[in-house]
């Protein structure tokens, strides 16, 4: 610095010298050894902790540099500002890191652990080598933009330097260290936001794809709010933990609070303005928070003298200090002129003090009416007042000498000399000093000069050129033998005259106004604002800023405001008392809430203006609110032909809005926008920026919210955003009632799907719900998503068209019903297929997706188009089917059924936006096809109808034959297994009882199928109940039964099968019976090899029947050749047993004639073929109950216990025994 203090020297070597009489006290005051020496007793006599001029120096430098390159800066700005933060961060003498982090040690008396202190500083050394290798590369690349290889170099090194920064973050605010920590913290932050905003400035130029740079941008906004919330937080958390109550402790607290500001809140507040988006040509900014320098008292008192440091003087409590020094919130205004008051502290001729005991001091806000405050003593004229005048100077550094003196044994602190250095920033040449000069001949004296707390931004220029803050306001610390100056400053980049310079944007705090208006309050700024703020809480104006216009009048600006409100406001502004721009915005915070760093938006006007006059006043006011609280921090002025993203945004999504409807009819929805369409514009204009087209941006949405009505409106089908899908009911009650709904109830309920189909909330993919079919283990039983358009919804003789969006399935089919089946299976690739829908970006602050990351454009050329029905691939996401209606009958109700399938283990699908419109009235060919197709599907439903009465006779014959009556509430009491299982075959000769495409669903004869099917079911019941024999038919297994041997249950023909293999072997069950009432055991058995198998009953004492089996007989009906056989044939003749009591084989070779062969009357390639029988129709309830392999016999005997308990034992001689089912049924009375 020594250069710049020669300069600046030349200005002040006539200055007067403060005159002393006793030469042997007198102070070296040369000019430049008065300087020098000034540094040293600062830095090393003040009291721990000491100001680190080197900390001070970084911060400013880097806050100082950083203001020049905001905006998007030219690239050789960009390139010397990274070798200029590279070497202010890693220069090669001492590390600066280890100097933020020990300064901040010492200020708040807490060291972090050596652990901490060396992982941090281990990981910014890593850091630094990785920077300095950016920076060369990224020279080398601005060189020779063209060079693929310096491209590729510099791209490398970017993504891992940047993904380096990341992770090294959280090593610089571990649990319980964030505060001494707090200025690393800050600076490693800063550093990285700056390293994310040359992806938005250079990535497209390094081969990014715009997704990456669009997730980088994305990142930078999400760690500009949590990097600035953590620095205000901490920083108010270690200020708060200083605060005292005495003076010493006032002097550490504002130490922290004026060195931290400058190393850490000075770099927040800067930390918006490197958005790109928001901020693409150079930005000006403004920092216009106040700090303080140390008091001018002594505090390098030799030892034994620690009484004459002014904090030991019986210096005023903690609170008082700041009230009397910390300025409330104001307006930012500048001093003008300065009057010092002085008072003599005399103990001899030898040993005085003429010294500052007050002062008066003019200022005014810009613009602004004059303002005087006055602290301590100024009524004392017998000293003759030094006046100092200030107007339109930049007071940029001061020296001031704390003197001391000894009044009896009492030490009196104050100033008898005090230097204001100055020049006018309009007028470089007038430059110079003036200086406040009293005698004093003292104990002791101590030179404070502001440059050791505030220096200048670089030393490669002179002082009054480099100079980072000037002076603001002046206060005085009071006490009975104590007066001590304190100087507040502000940074100079809050200029005074309010200029609106070109080709840049202009931000203005409105603290810079030049008065406040009635409602309007200063208060003070959150941390994150650099500076105060402005509030009001009802309807009127903030105030007025003077501006001083230096471009051309025919200049266009837009007005941006950056705001906080807890209500929805207007805006309205005025260019001297004209109105040029009135606006709404939006809220942005719930009354209450603290204000934090998402609490304040940037909104602005969408209407240009010009200044009238190159001295212009703004005025900012709000309207359309009460009772609420809006907050101010700044207004920016954008030259009108800068274009922002957020343009290119809003013309985009006004096209896409408009390309919703009809050229024709803005308010008629075209055609061929889907659903999907719709909600993907409304995405995009959600994702339009408030700040620049809130007004647009609402008229937009309102336009859209009536295209999706209009869309909603025109879809037939029912929950088309799934709020609910219906289960799949049984198809009939345990009494033989059928629940299922009729085909009327059907088109009544929406959706209805199996149980696997489930309903997901919106992805980045979907706005609305969507719904995922999973795969199924058995084709059988598909998964399935299905829904009946009524006949009331269509119109005779229309095209009608299905449609969706598909985020991704395999093998998923999809089927049109109502004379046949339109059908195709797509396979669709997913976002993580060569046809990615969007990037993967985070999800906001509540979990939401990001719909605001890149999506690939709708084109409504490239939908699904699969018309020859086989499987296809689809590039495009979209599908549609079409299908024709010819006549509409409302009695018959044929609908169309919209079916949604998957039915193999590897299928899925992810579907939504679902619709189903009319797309046009049918015509020439198409008009007479579907004539011609609806009157093939007549001829065929008459024949199926014929078929249907036929077989429905003969079904219901057999099903009656099972009850005694037709309440179907009692069993024939010879009623056999077999003969239900015939009768339920009859029953499933009924066709189209549920469509074969999809068997849950009722065909035009499911109402009759239910009927018998109910009356298998009950009769199924019924059986079970009166047979006493568990587990008959060993489908359990061997469960119920004892076993002694080897034996075992086999699987044979779909049917489980007892084998005894040996004749050692026994299977027994004891049963409970009732006494004197009458049973039938019937055993349906096969035996192999000689010998014979065995079913013997019998209780405890003799009452002992049997069943045997042998090879070699012929097969036989009953009665059995047993002799317990012969009462039952003597009541039941052997016709009546043959034709009660058939077999599986006898009942099931019933010949019927040969069915109609109902086939698809449409022909055409886009329909199915045939409508085939489904073979998993046999799968509901008992229809697949297989017979019984030819070769097995049935006998039976009654049976009368005379006990409670009967055993029924299983047996053989030799061979081996093969045992179908063993039942004991209780006769009827």
């Amino acid at each position: 610095m020594t250069s710049n203090r020669k300069n600046e020297n030349e200005i002040i070597n006539a200055l007067s010298i403060p005159t002393v009489s006793n030469p042997s006290t007198q102070m070296n005051l040369s000019p430049d050894a008065r300087i020098e020496d000034s540094l040293c007793v600062a830095e090393v006599n003040n009291i721990d902790p000491f100001v680190s001029a080197s900390t001070v120096q970084t911060g400013i430098n880097i806050a100082g540099r950083i203001l020049g390159v905001l905006g998007v800066p030219f690239a050789g700005q960009l390139a010397s500002f990274y070798s200029f933060l590279v070497g202010e961060l890693w220069p090669s003498g001492r590390d600066p890191w280890e100097i933020f982090l020990e300064h901040v040690e010492q200020l708040i008396r807490q060291q972090v652990t050596e652990n901490t202190r060396n992982t941090a500083i281990a990981r910014l050394e890593g850091l630094g080598r990785g920077y300095r290798s950016y920076q060369q590369a990224l020279e080398t690349w601005l060189d020779n933009r063209n060079d693929a290889r310096s491209r590729s170099i510099i791209l490398e090194r970017y993504v891992a330097l940047e993904l380096d920064i990341t992770t090294a973050i959280p090593l610089f605010r571990i649990r319980n260290e964030e505060v001494p920590l707090l200025m690393v913290y800050a600076q490693a932050a800063n550093l990285h936001l700056l390293l994310l905003r040359d992806a938005s400035l250079f990535g497209s130029e390094w081969g990014m794809a715009s997704s990456d740079v669009n997730q980088y941008y994305q990142e930078q906004i999400r760690y500009t709010e949590e990097y600035s919330n953590h620095c205000v937080q901490w920083y108010n958390t270690g200020l708060n933990n200083l605060r005292g109550t005495n003076a010493e402790s006032w002097l550490r607290y504002n130490q922290f609070r004026r060195d931290l500001t400058l190393g850490v809140l000075d770099l927040v507040a800067l930390f918006p303005s490197y958005d790109t988006r928001t901020y693409p040509i150079n930005t000006s900014a403004q920092l216009t928070r106040e700090i303080y320098t140390d008091p001018i008292g002594r505090t390098n008192a030799p030892s034994g003298f620690a009484s004459t440091n002014w904090f030991n003087n019986n210096a005023p409590s903690f609170s008082a200090i700041e009230a009397a020094i910390f300025r409330p919130p104001h307006l930012l205004d500048f001093p003008e002129q300065l009057t010092i008051y002085s008072a003599s502290s005399r103990w001899s001729s030898t040993q005085h003090m003429n010294y500052w005991v007050g002062h008066r001091l003019n200022f005014r806000p810009i613009g602004g009416t004059l303002n005087t405050s006055t602290q301590g003593l100024t009524n004392n004229t017998s000293i003759n007042p030094v006046t100092l005048q200030f107007t339109s100077r930049d007071v940029y550094r001061t020296e001031s000498n704390a003197g001391t003196n000894i009044l009896f044994t009492t030490p009196v602190n104050g100033v008898p000399w005090a230097r204001f250095n100055f020049i006018n920033p309009q007028n470089i040449y007038e430059r110079g000093a003036t200086t406040y000069s009293q005698p004093y001949q003292g104990v002791g004296i101590q030179l404070f000069d502001s440059e050791t707390e505030l220096p200048p931004e670089t030393t490669e220029r002179p002082n009054y050129e480099s100079y980072s803050h000037r002076l603001s306001h002046i206060g005085l610390i009071i006490g009975n033998t104590l007066r001590a100056p304190v100087y507040s400053w502000t940074h100079r980049s809050a200029d005074r005259t309010n200029t609106i310079g070109p080709n840049r944007i202009t931000q203005i705090p409105l603290v810079k106004a030049l008065n406040l208006h009635s409602g309007v309050t200063v208060v003070g700024g959150p941390g994150f604002t650099g500076g105060d703020i402005l509030r009001r809480t009802n309807t009127g104006t903030f105030g007025d800023i003077r501006l001083n216009i230096n471009v051309p009048l025919s200049q266009r600006y837009r007005v941006r405001i950056r705001y906080a409100s807890t209500t929805d406001l207007q805006f309205f502004t005025r260019i001297n008392g004209t109105t040029v721009n009135i606006g709404n915005f939006s809220r942005t915070m719930n009354r209450g809430d603290n204000l934090e760093y998402r609490s304040f938006r940037t909104a602005g006007f969408s209407t240009p203006f010009n200044f009238l006059n190159a001295q212009s006043t703004f005025t900012l006011g709000a309207q359309s609110f009460s009772n609420q609280e809006v907050y101010i921090d700044r207004v920016e002025f954008v030259p009108a032909e800068v274009t922002f993203e957020a343009e290119y945004d809003l013309e985009r999504a006004q096209k896409a809005v408009n390309a919703l409807f009809t050229s024709t009819n803005p308010r008629r929805l075209k055609t061929d926008v889907t659903d999907y369409h719709i909600d993907q514009v409304s995405n995009m204009v959600a994702c339009l920026s408030d700040e620049f087209c809130l007004d647009e941006k609402r008229e937009l949405f309102e336009k859209v919210k009536y295209a999706k009505r209009l869309s909603d409106e025109r879809n037939l089908l029912q929950d088309p955003n799934f709020t609910f899908i219906s289960g799949q009911l049984s198809f009939a009650s345990i009494d033989g009632q059928s629940n299922f709904p009729s085909i009327n109830e059907l088109s009544e309920h929406g959706w209805w799907g199996s149980a696997n189909v489930t309903i997901q909330e919106g992805n980045d993919v979907f706005k609305e719900n969507y719904v995922t079919l999973p795969g199924t283990f058995n084709e059988c039983y598909p998964n399935y998503l299905y829904q009946k358009i009524g006949e009331s919804e269509l119109k005779a003789y229309t095209r009608y068209q299905l449609r969706g969006y598909i985020e991704d399935s395999q093998d998923l089919e999809i089927y049109l019903i109502r004379y046949n089946a339109k059908h195709e299976t797509l396979d669709v690739p997913g976002t993580d297929s060569l046809w990615p829908l969007s990037v993967e970006s985070p999800i906001g602050r509540c979990g939401e997706p990001n719909r605001c990351a890149p999506h690939f454009e709708w084109n409504p050329d490239l939908d699904c188009s699969c018309r020859d029905g086989e499987r296809c691939a689809h590039h495009s996401h979209h599908f549609t089917l079409d299908i024709d209606v010819g006549c509409t009958d409302l009695h018959e109700n044929l609908g169309v059924w919209v079916v949604f399938k998957i039915k193999t283990q590897e299928g899925y699908a992810r579907l939504g936006n679902l619709e189903f419109i009319e797309e046009k009235p049918l015509i020439g060919e198409a008009l007479s096809r579907v004539k011609r197709a609806e009157k093939k599907w007549r001829d065929k439903r008459e024949k199926l109808q014929l078929e249907t009465k036929r077989v429905y006779t003969e079904a219901k014959e057999a099903v009656d034959a099972l009850f005694v009556d037709s309440q179907y509430d009692q069993l024939q009491a010879d009623t056999n297994i077999g003969m239900i299982h015939a009768a339920d075959k009859l029953v499933h000769r009924i066709r189209e009882a549920y469509l074969s495409e999809l068997p849950v669903i009722p065909g035009v004869n499911a109402e009759i199928f239910e009927e018998l099917e109910g009356h298998i079911i009950t009769a199924m019941s019924l059986y079970d109940a009166r047979n006493v024999v568990k587990n008959g038919d060993f489908n359990n297994g061997l469960t119920c039964w004892n076993v002694k041997g080897h034996v075992d249950v086999q699987q044979s023909h779909h049917r489980s099968d007892l084998v005894i293999p040996e004749w050692e072997a026994e299977v027994s069950q004891a049963v409970r019976v009732c006494p004197g009432r009458g049973y039938i055991l019937r055993v349906t058995a096969y035996k192999e090899g000689y010998g014979e198998g065995c079913v013997t009953i019998h209780e405890i004492e003799n009452n002992t029947d049997e069943l045997k089996f042998k090879n070699c007989e012929e097969e036989e009906v009953y009665p059995t050749d047993t002799g317990t056989c012969n009462d039952y044939t003597a009541h039941q003749g052997t016709a009546a047993c043959n034709s009660r009591n058939a077999g599986y084989e006898d009942a099931y070779e019933v010949d019927t004639t040969a069915s109609v062969n109902y086939k698809p009357t449409y022909e055409e390639e886009t329909y199915t073929d045939v409508r085939r029988d489904n073979h998993c129709e046999y799968d509901r309830g008992y229809v697949n109950y297989p017979p019984v392999p030819a070769g097995y016999v049935t006998k039976e005997l009654e049976y009368f216990p005379e006990t409670d308990t009967v055993w029924i034992e299983i047996g053989e001689t030799e061979g081996k025994f093969i045992v179908d089912s063993v039942e004991l049924l209780l006769m009827e009375e």
